[in-house]
């Protein structure tokens, strides 16, 4: 594994990158599962540890987030990927354009979590441009739990015409079904219990559409749900999986966010998909 932590020897390797996973680092069985998931394609796999600070609407939540550079890079020489680029922010931005966001895709970058976190997705888009000019992968590896970045990165695709794949990968969980995050670091013992509670709702969302419980009744039940619950729901709502614009089609996907205490938490199902 070879290691850069200047984006000018990186570029000056004139690399030929296949899949480019892109990550904040404090890396998780999550991320190396699309790791895994990489490596069934053939050519070099590139990680970027990066903690964009941008993409944090609280400040507080920025400075807690956990830097585990030793043992990040431990996990990935264990694992086996080729290039592991490390970059400071103003080295990003010297070498490389920002996102024009006259651009914006606001029917996106504004809604779900955009809605409560403003900002947030403009700068996902902006620092995944970014790291476009400087890695210029063939595909890049997304997880699911991040369900509306994968969508906003496509739009980023679409936009700039870049010849990239999105290659996505599931959910990883823990053996009661709360989805991997380097947020669960910061719940207790009883806090971690109390999540399983997120994606037991998903799943009756699911057995709900399933019966045939109509779209509406089914966003009332599930906030019905959260209401004795130590869990404060943020937002619920069933969107088209491919657009995640309003139910127009048959592929739908619930989405949920959630604080437990201070900590905020996202998470998705497919309730119904022909391809997925």
């Amino acid at each position: 594994m070879k290691i850069f932590k200047s984006v000018e020897k990186f570029i000056s390797s004139k690399l030929q990158v296949q899949s480019f996973v892109p990550t904040m680092g404090n890396l998780h069985q999550g991320h190396l599962s699309l790791i895994t998931e990489a490596k069934k394609k053939s050519g070099n796999i590139c990680v970027s540890l990066y903690v964009n600070e941008n993409q944090f609407t609280n400040k507080k939540d920025f400075d807690l987030y956990p830097i585990t550079l030793d043992s990040d890079i431990k996990n990935l020489k264990k694992i086996g990927i080729d290039y592991l680029l490390i970059p400071e922010k103003k080295d990003i931005e010297n070498f490389s354009r920002p996102f024009d966001v006259k651009l914006e895709p606001k029917e996106i970058t504004e809604d779900l979590c955009g809605k409560y976190r403003p900002g947030h997705f403009l700068a996902v888009i902006d620092i995944v441009h970014r790291f476009f000019q400087i890695v210029k992968p063939k595909n890049i590896l997304l997880g699911r739990k991040d369900y509306q970045q994968i969508i906003a990165i496509s739009k980023l695709i679409k936009i700039y015409n870049y010849n990239i794949d999105i290659i996505s990968s599931d959910t990883v969980r823990n053996k009661n079904g709360l989805a991997l995050s380097s947020r669960n670091n910061l719940l207790s013992k009883e806090e971690m219990k109390t999540a399983n509670e997120i994606y037991s709702s998903l799943l009756l969302s699911k057995q709900l559409y399933n019966n045939n419980v109509s779209l509406n009744e089914i966003i009332a039940k599930i906030y019905k749900v959260f209401e004795k619950s130590e869990i404060k729901l943020e937002y619920f709502s069933i969107r088209d999986l491919k657009t995640l614009q309003h139910r127009n089609d048959s592929d739908l996907i619930a989405l949920i966010a959630v604080y437990l205490g201070d900590i905020r938490l996202i998470d998705n199902i497919i309730i119904k998909s022909r391809a997925v």
